[in-house]
């Protein structure tokens, strides 16, 4: 009860101080107000018409996410928008906020359950909260290939979640958008799992990523990837993991020296919004949101692999030095417990993981 009066706070004071501008997001973080409609599907003042001159109705989409301008899921939120505004003559537009402008992706989630116009992006970590299952999509060395991904998404199973997920008021709008094999960049090198005993690395807010590296033996360092350079700046951690555009990206090289390719996690994401907003949209624009989001998906996902494949270069120019684990096979199994302790607390249905396993092999 406590966190949803929060969150309805939060909802209230962002109404008040932060609103939407309506040209360019990126520019500034400074946002024009606009009107909100009560169904949820919020008009912008340039398209009020009632219908009497002609003028459809216009829906706004607030996208937001924690990817910087000019990363590959940034451009492919780019490339949405733009194919969403063409196939619907304007009447759909989807208004991107990068960095986090719009909050962090907890509250975003709280404030769609509640009927707002927004979106963000959310892996399985974060949607375990509502249908603990889908979390172990983003489980430590689950998919070896994205191959497997691909039949993950299509299988019954990963239906079934979206299902649950729906009747939680959460609509996985578009799937399968690739944010990459994760690594590790540290202040100090990492050659083995011993190496990373007692080291304060920062993690996503969600339990997977702070049980992880508990279970590796560092201290699990959840933070919002904006604070991050700070807090490596000034030592509060020793380190970051994440794939190494957003790594790159965020310029976390120029206080971390030691990058190390312990590849823990193949993440992938979706995009989700309010089940209730997204059902108060036309069905017509419902379905093109989603094919052009899905369009968008791969268009996110060639980038990625074209600047993935020129990062490690990029790493050493800028004077990192770079390493695989001498004992990957350490990793693994320390990091095995994970999957026993959900199934056996219950959080996870008992045989998942071997399920998950059968799918995708």
């Amino acid at each position: 009860m406590l966190k949803k009066v929060l969150a309805l706070l939060m909802v209230l004071v962002l109404g008040v101080t932060i609103m939407v501008g309506c040209a360019s997001n990126k520019e500034s973080n400074q946002l024009a107000p606009e009107n909100n409609a009560p169904s949820g599907a919020e008009k912008s003042d340039a398209a009020k018409s009632d219908g009497k001159d002609g003028k459809k109705e216009k829906y706004v989409i607030k996208l937001s996410y924690e990817n910087n301008d000019g990363d590959p899921i940034d451009q492919g939120c780019d490339r949405w928008a733009e194919l969403v505004k063409e196939r619907t003559n304007g009447a759909v537009e989807i208004r991107i906020y990068p960095s986090s402008q719009l909050g962090a992706k907890k509250d975003l989630i709280e404030m769609m359950l509640m009927g707002q116009n927004v979106a963000t992006i959310a892996d399985g970590s974060y949607l375990m909260d509502y249908v603990p299952d889908i979390g172990i999509v983003m489980g430590p060395y689950v998919l070896e290939n994205w191959d497997q991904m691909f039949k993950l998404t299509a299988s019954d199973w990963w239906a079934e979640q979206a299902g649950l997920l729906e009747k939680e008021g959460i609509k996985i709008v578009t799937k399968n958008w690739i944010y990459g094999d994760r690594h590790l960049l540290t202040k100090k090198p990492v050659a083995k799992l011993t190496d990373l005993a007692g080291a304060k690395i920062r993690v996503p807010n969600n339990d997977i990523s702070v049980k992880m590296f508990n279970l590796l033996g560092a201290a699990s360092t959840p933070m919002a990837l904006s604070e991050v350079y700070t807090a490596l700046s000034q030592g509060v951690v020793d380190g970051v993991e994440n794939p190494l555009t957003v790594l790159y990206d965020n310029k976390f090289q120029e206080t971390c020296q030691y990058l190390t390719l312990t590849g823990h996690q193949k993440t992938f994401s979706t995009f989700v919004m309010g089940e209730k907003f997204f059902s108060s949209l036309p069905t017509e624009y419902q379905k093109i949101i989603m094919e052009a989001g899905d369009e968008a998906a791969k268009y996110n996902n060639e980038i990625y692999q074209k600047q993935t494949a020129e990062m490690l270069d990029k790493f050493k120019a800028a004077g990192v030095e770079v390493s695989e684990l001498s004992d990957l096979e350490d990793f693994k199994a320390a990091v095995k417990g994970l999957y026993d302790s959900y199934e056996s607390e219950g959080t996870w249905t008992k045989g998942l993981y071997d399920k998950v396993q059968s799918i995708i092999k």
